[in-house]
């Protein structure tokens, strides 16, 4: 037995596993599965780097492999995380360094990939590759044209298209490594079958909290980060013209814009973040969720969870969420459709039981079974 395995849980006969994340520039919604995924699988995260300030739970073992390189000077100022992964030099050197990653990565018999760079890493022969990249790079491919008109200046264009081109091929190029394909969403699953001709298994994050229904308050609530992918902007627009409360809670580069956009009107208050927000979605009347083409969309999961209504936007993974008349209502992106929605919306027409039962597929434990079902058959594919 060797010390790694004296160090787990691991029972008789199963698979030596690890996870393999890029990076850890805070924990957002990736590097929260990766974590949760440690723990489910009792395995190490390895990765290139943790940025300062970033709290690694204490249960949890993150293994950076090449720290110093991203986290001290001469080179920290060129590659340190910036515009959410939006830096192309620290990008292509996540992306080399994950070629070879951690000699000790030879040593696990499975390799759980989360997020996309990861999936550049070159296995050994006999090592299985679950990748779980949360979506193909969006900016490569179903956003590359509203990306690509942020440069529509000469000569700027033409060497973009062709630093995309480049990472395309590279990108496909890496999917030879991958034994199987698994999706956070059935959306994200139809994008992995049209990008790469990939099928892949839908395993949905784990949804954690502690989300209740403890009756009507008579306000509608959304939350999120402030940014204008979520268009919380166009949420508070349109309940100016309501008389419907809404609260807002979160924090993000359009606090300001949308702190005046609900100047002067009663009926809308900005709270900032919130830390308890299992009980604020607990008295609230709906959810009301508006975000651009969401991957998946923890945030429909959770009100869905605490068996609230959710008004989502007609778009993304939150279309899927959405079973009218059931869970909750769909509207179109625009202020006037919004409106109209809510106008409509009567609490007593939705049974918060029947929409817990459909929000029960987001559970924890489903996301435990699911989760060891696919690494385990993935290992034994190998072996038979």
């Amino acid at each position: 037995m060797t010390e790694r395995d004296e160090g787990t849980h691991r029972t008789p006969g199963s698979p030596r596993v690890a996870i393999l994340h890029d990076r850890f520039p805070g924990i957002g919604g990736g590097e929260a599965f990766a974590i949760e995924a440690a723990r489910v699988l009792d395995a190490p995260i390895y990765t290139t780097y943790v940025a300062a300030g970033t709290a690694i739970p204490e249960d949890v073992t993150v293994i950076p492999f090449r720290q110093s390189k991203y986290t001290t000077l001469p080179w920290r100022p060129f590659l340190e995380w910036k515009n959410e992964g939006m830096n192309p030099l620290e990008t292509l050197n996540v992306a080399l360094d994950m070629t070879d990653a951690h000699p000790e990565l030879g040593e696990y018999d499975v390799i759980l990939e989360s997020a996309p760079l990861s999936k550049y890493y070159v296995p050994d022969v006999d090592q299985r590759i679950v990748h779980y990249p949360h979506s193909p790079p969006r900016w490569l491919y179903d956003l590359y044209r509203d990306r690509l008109a942020s440069f529509r200046r000469p000569g700027v264009e033409a060497l973009v298209k062709g630093y995309a081109k480049l990472w395309r091929a590279l990108d496909k190029e890496a999917n030879d490594y991958v034994d199987r394909f698994v999706a956070n969403s059935e959306l994200v699953r139809d994008r992995i079958r049209r990008y790469y001709d990939e099928d892949a298994t839908v395993v949905y994050p784990p949804v954690t909290g502690d989300w209740r229904n403890e009756g009507d308050e008579g306000y509608f609530l959304t939350w999120s980060r402030l940014a204008p992918e979520k268009r919380i902007d166009l949420i508070a627009e349109a309940f100016t013209g309501l008389d419907e409360r809404l609260v807002i809670a979160g924090d993000g580069q359009q606090r300001e814009a949308i702190e005046r956009i609900a100047e002067g009107h009663d009926n809308i208050e900005v709270r900032g973040y919130v830390e308890d927000i299992e009980s604020l979605v607990a008295r609230c009347t709906a959810v009301v969720y508006a975000p651009k083409q969401e991957d998946f969309g923890l945030v429909g999961a959770e009100a869905m969870m605490a068996g609230k209504p959710l008004l989502g936007v007609n778009e993304g993974f939150t279309a899927y969420q959405v079973e009218p008349g059931v869970t909750g209502e769909r509207f179109e992106s625009t202020v006037g459709s919004l409106r109209e929605t809510v106008r409509a919306f009567d609490s007593r027409d939705f049974d918060s039981r029947e929409i817990q039962r459909a929000g029960a597929k987001y559970s924890y434990e489903n996301f435990e079974t699911a989760l060891r079902d696919v690494v385990e058959s993935t290992q034994d594919g190998a072996e038979q």
